[in-house]
């Protein structure tokens, strides 16, 4: 089960979020947690594609590396 969080809103966001929910057909809660969830998806798949940059430049700087990696082959299923 989740864990409860709790949020203040200032009364202008509170009511933008809940004309959206109710054009949605959810609570209040239920957006947020939607948006939320959705953010947290976002900042984890970005930190994960900013890695793979990261190894791709040092692959490019490190030709010696390049070279180790390509002797380890491409993993089955994977197109060559």
């Amino acid at each position: 089960m989740a864990d409860t969080l709790t949020i203040r809103l200032d009364p202008k966001d509170r009511e933008t979020l809940q004309e959206l929910a109710r054009a949605r057909g959810l609570g209040i809660s239920a957006l947020v947690r939607d948006l939320a969830e959705a953010e947290a998806r976002r900042v984890r798949h970005a930190a994960i594609r900013a890695e793979g940059e990261r190894i791709a430049e040092y692959l490019a700087k490190h030709p010696e590396a390049r070279e180790e990696l390509e002797s380890y082959g491409v993993p089955a299923g994977e197109p060559r």
